[in-house]
């Protein structure tokens, strides 16, 4: 079971989800301790504020560790130095949410949290565990408190450390660090539309945790077959949001057909989440590229097609039954646009091939930058995908039945950043690009 506690600065989170991790004998992790650790390596290393994004490379080497003790916040350590009481320091405090609004630090921290949350039986804390680091999570918890009783457990935490601020000022930080963490572009502090909200002002922290262990309770109640997807009957395709009839029953008998013709070869299948929006982004060879990555996906694919398809008798009508929706190539389809969103937003799988064009000698081809509008969206799994032998099948008019294997990559870690627009469909097209010629190999190589 995993559980996010998120929640603004005071709002209890760290002891909350340490005391319910307890109770409950759950791993714990303490995300803020991570990056408290990496700014006061950003602040000791001369980097803030000018060269915050060297920051990064500080926190991919370091050697950060956790202990956690029975009653009081994690001990953290550097490698053999123990830095549990300098990182919650004010200098570190000051400046933590500059540092973890930096892309590549986020990334790097993102990566080690989702490695912890792969191993199950964990509660994690933060800003964006529930919307960002493990958006599938069995249950998403937001704390909130006024921001007169934050600034007062802040005070209380700070005297117990030996240090003495005054009430106001704490209560300006907490203001300033509220608006800066809601405001930015990076994994900014927002509740997940699945969240339960608690506000704890007035409540003691017993009572706060008796509330969240209730909630993880009834959750575990829930049979593991009504938690979990099922899978629709006959086809046993993996139930999503926007299936369509003719999807699940064309799904029921095709994939051994197609497997068994062009002898397929499916890698990488278990990168594919089950649940929530996906982008899946493919290389594109043949005009039956849609039908392999249907045969090769536990779930359906919604695929953006070009409009030209409508126009071919009744295909349009056929495909569009089997969720495809049209798009305008060479223009601005806002039309095409705000249909994908609305999928991804529904928790479905929009396909998509980011070349444009079919590459019938085998090539990349160069990534359109519209695909940065999808996968830089919000709560979003950016799948990469490539096909292999689709372009053999046709040779001028003759038809071959060549070996064709499809494999799925690792989810992108893509930044959620504030750069202009470009730059953004840059990293975007940059990174799909290094993924399909890590997952072509050889052929990639040449």
């Amino acid at each position: 079971m995993i559980i996010t506690i998120d929640g603004p600065a005071g709002s209890g989170k760290s002891t909350v989800a340490r005391e319910v991790a307890k109770r409950l004998g759950m791993r714990y992790l303490d995300t803020g301790a991570l990056y408290r650790t990496v700014t006061l390596l950003a602040l000791e290393a001369g980097l803030v504020p000018d060269r915050i994004p060297e920051a990064a490379t500080l926190a991919a080497a370091a050697d950060i560790r956790l202990e956690e003790r029975e009653h009081d916040l994690s001990r953290v350590f550097i490698g053999e130095r123990e830095v549990s009481e300098e990182i919650r320091g004010p200098l570190v405090s000051q400046h933590v949410s500059v540092v973890s609004a930096d892309p590549g630090v986020r990334s790097v921290l993102t990566e080690r949290q989702r490695r912890e949350a792969s191993r199950g039986d964990l509660v994690l804390e933060g800003r964006d565990a529930g919307t960002v680091v493990v958006p599938d999570a069995d249950l998403k918890v937001f704390l909130t408190a006024s921001i007169e009783e934050r600034a007062r457990r802040r005070q209380l935490q700070l005297r117990a450390q030996g240090l003495e601020l005054p009430l106001d000022r704490l209560v300006e930080d907490i203001a300033r660090r509220d608006t800066y963490d809601s405001s930015r572009a990076v994994a900014p502090l927002r509740k997940a539309d699945d969240a339960v909200e608690i506000d704890t002002t007035g409540m003691t922290i017993s009572e706060v945790v008796q509330a969240v262990c209730r909630l993880a309770e009834e959750r575990r109640a829930v049979p593991k077959s009504a938690a979990s997807p099922g899978k629709w009957p006959l086809s046993r395709l993996v139930r999503s949001p926007c299936d369509t009839f003719l999807w699940r029953f064309a799904y029921s008998f095709l994939p051994p057909l197609w497997r068994l013709v062009f002898r397929m070869k499916i890698k990488g299948r278990e990168h594919f989440p089950l649940s929530g929006p996906v982008l899946l982004a493919s290389n594109h060879r043949s005009n039956l590229d849609p039908f392999f990555l249907g045969v090769a996906s536990p779930r359906q694919i919604h695929f953006m097609a070009k409009a030209e398809l409508w126009k071919i008798g009744l295909l349009g009508r056929a495909i569009e039954a089997l969720g495809a929706f049209p798009v305008n190539r060479g223009e601005a389809d806002r039309s095409a646009v705000r249909r994908a969103l609305e999928l991804l937003d529904a928790g479905a799988v929009v396909g998509l091939f980011p070349e444009g064009h079919r590459q019938r000698d085998g090539g990349l081809g160069t990534i359109n930058p519209g695909v940065s509008l999808f996968a830089l969206r919000e709560g979003v799994t950016t799948i990469p995908v490539v096909i292999q032998g689709s372009e053999r099948i046709m040779r001028g008019k003759r038809v071959r039945l060549p070996r064709v294997s499809v494999t799925f990559g690792a989810a992108l870690d893509l930044p959620r950043t504030d750069l202009p627009r470009a730059e953004r469909a840059q990293v975007v097209a940059q990174s799909l690009t290094e993924a399909y010629l890590t997952l072509l190999g050889e052929e990639g190589r040449r």
